[in-house]
């Protein structure tokens, strides 16, 4: 390997956070709806321009709710129900064109209840555009969105479905999607469906990239059920050549997607004290390495209740962010559940014993 240039950060007793992530996971998704996307475009399609794994939200840590994607509630105020969320290999994702459009696409599930959403978007502007068309911007949430950063759409009802199966649907079949409320409705709010810099609104990750979008459900018979979208994006290829990287443990066996998440990386341990090294792999989307590149090592030292991790990072890269866990799960917990959210990490105090260890960079091209 060449040689390293050491970027160290030594984690004790009083570890403080870093800053929150703002980079996307390099995540494959051809196990996603995507794949299907491509297969079925057509020679004249608009060109793909980035594809997103949908990230479940965390309601803003709320007590009540769970982590979800897609909002189907039984009435409109029954706010801590019908929160549909990726798992057990149910995933949505997010793909943009250069027609100015875009389609969340895939499986998200609650209960025995599975929805399979084929959303297109449309007439994408930005915050002038939309503002001065008489688009508004809905302020709420944590995630600290700001409405010029966004970009802006609008459903488009004519080829987009939502398909309902299984026991704890609300109602079972294929569902057409609008806009919530019509654009041309004047006497409501206009929000449309927008993606940027905190665009998860119901999310405590500030900053991350992510959705939100308000509609309809409309059955054959015309009736409506209203819906949400929010959730964070993570993108295959991030912009300005950064990707993110996580050190994984020798054996490659503890990884997220393999522990009930829909990211990948890797969880190291359990570790007794000593000294470890291990390798940092970068965009290794579904934790394949040989989709992945090799960026560097990391170096743990767990001696008398105290962990120092060393980052040797390749010169041909920099480093822009660092997140480190270390504690006695193999995950962290948010809000009594696990998470593996980078802005999330955290080192237990007073360590002894065996510990697991996550350790996230963000590297960048130089």
């Amino acid at each position: 390997m060449k040689n390293l240039t050491k970027f160290i950060l030594a984690l004790c007793l009083v570890f403080l956070s870093c800053e929150a992530d703002q980079t996307s996971y390099g995540e494959d998704l051809e196990s996603t709806a995507v794949k299907g996307a491509k297969k079925k475009n057509k020679p004249d399609s608009p060109n793909l321009v980035k594809e997103c794994l949908a990230i479940n939200a965390d309601h803003c840590n709320d007590v009540g709710f769970t982590e979800y994607n897609f909002w189907w509630p039984p009435t409109p105020t029954a706010y801590t129900e019908g929160l549909f969320a990726s798992a057990d290999g149910q995933n949505l994702s997010f793909s943009e064109y250069d027609d100015n459009t875009a389609r969340i696409q895939g499986t998200s599930m609650l209960g025995t209840c599975v929805v399979t959403i084929d959303v297109w978007l449309k007439d994408k502007k930005n915050w002038a555009e939309w503002s001065s068309a008489g688009g508004e911007f809905k302020a709420e949430g944590c995630a600290g969105a700001i409405a010029e950063a966004m970009q802006y759409y609008v459903i488009d009802d004519s080829r987009s479905t939502i398909t309902a199966a299984g026991g704890d649907c609300l109602e079972e079949g294929t569902f057409t999607v609008e806009q919530r409320p019509d654009p041309a409705d004047i006497n409501t709010p206009n929000y449309g469906v927008y993606v940027g810099p905190g665009g998860a609104n119901w999310d405590s990750n500030t900053g991350e990239n992510g959705l939100s979008g308000w509609g309809w459900m409309v059955n054959s018979e015309g009736e409506k059920w209203i819906i949400d979208f929010n959730f964070g994006l993570e993108c295959e290829t991030d912009e300005g050549g950064c990707e993110t990287a996580f050190a994984r443990g020798n054996n490659g066996d503890t990884c997220f997607i393999g522990n009930g998440f829909n990211r990948w990386g890797w969880s190291i341990g359990p570790l007794a004290e000593g000294n470890y090294s291990y390798e940092i792999y970068a965009g290794a989307g579904q934790c394949d390495i040989g989709k992945g590149a090799l960026v560097g090592s990391v170096d743990v030292s767990y001696s008398n209740g105290e962990v120092i991790v060393a980052y040797n990072i390749d010169p041909n890269y920099t480093v822009s962010e660092t997140h480190t866990y270390v504690g006695y799960d193999m995950f962290p917990t948010k809000n009594g559940r696990p998470t593996v959210a980078p802005g999330q990490y955290t080192v237990a105090q007073n360590l002894s014993g065996d510990i697991y260890v996550i350790a996230h960079a963000v590297v960048c091209d130089e």
